[in-house]
């Protein structure tokens, strides 16, 4: 932490896997019959993984839990077997998991340099869309890194880099972070250890 406010809360992402060679030894069901590449529609995303079918969806708010909300469990069970009915007995069965998406709160990611430290880049906040974004972001931070502008970014790549800036949205906000400190038990470090990144 270093007295930095960043506007990324914790949106709730719901997840499901089923094991295809399980499906298969079943005998119920054929290669065929199980998806094989990202298959999407305005509620799921499910992709495949060797053996894992995965299936995802929802975002929810509700603080740092990672524990399934029933009645969302319970309709994200609903959309998965309406994408998949064949795959019913098994959706039903599958263990759900919870896991948290950093989300920027105007949906913007942020992505550049900090103005308030001469190293400092980020790139973080883009909710469901981190797989999307991430190639992306990754080019636009080694370009900031190698030294290049945000204006020699924007000319090479044919868009305003600085639309994802930092700036004016992650903030300097040392009562904040001394709150957050305390609330997860976090050692305040001396500039020594800042500047050295050295921790111990």
């Amino acid at each position: 932490l270093v007295d930095l406010y960043a506007p990324v809360y914790p949106l709730k992402g719901y997840a499901m896997s089923v094991s295809a060679d399980e499906v298969l030894k079943s005998k119920v069901l054929k290669p065929k019959d199980l998806p094989t590449r990202i298959v999407s529609d305005k509620y799921m995303y499910t992709s495949r993984l060797g053996d894992e079918i995965r299936i995802t969806s929802i975002g929810e708010f509700s603080g740092w839990s990672t524990q399934p909300t029933p009645d969302v469990e319970k309709e994200f069970r609903h959309e998965a077997i309406r994408q998949f009915p064949q795959l019913e007995s098994f959706i039903k069965e599958a263990k759900v998991k919870c896991g948290h998406r950093p989300y920027v709160s105007d949906g913007i990611v942020l992505l550049g340099r900090v103005d308030t430290f001469d190293n400092l880049l980020v790139s973080c906040g883009p909710g469901s869309n981190g797989w999307k974004l991430a190639m992306g972001s990754g080019d636009i931070v080694e370009r900031l890194v190698s030294g290049k502008t945000e204006d020699e970014i924007s000319d090479e790549l044919g868009f305003d880099a600085r639309s994802f800036s930092p700036a004016g949205r992650v903030i300097p906000s040392p009562i904040f972070t001394k709150i957050c400190r305390a609330r997860w038990g976090v050692e305040e470090m001396g500039e020594k250890d800042v500047s050295s990144g050295d921790s111990s």
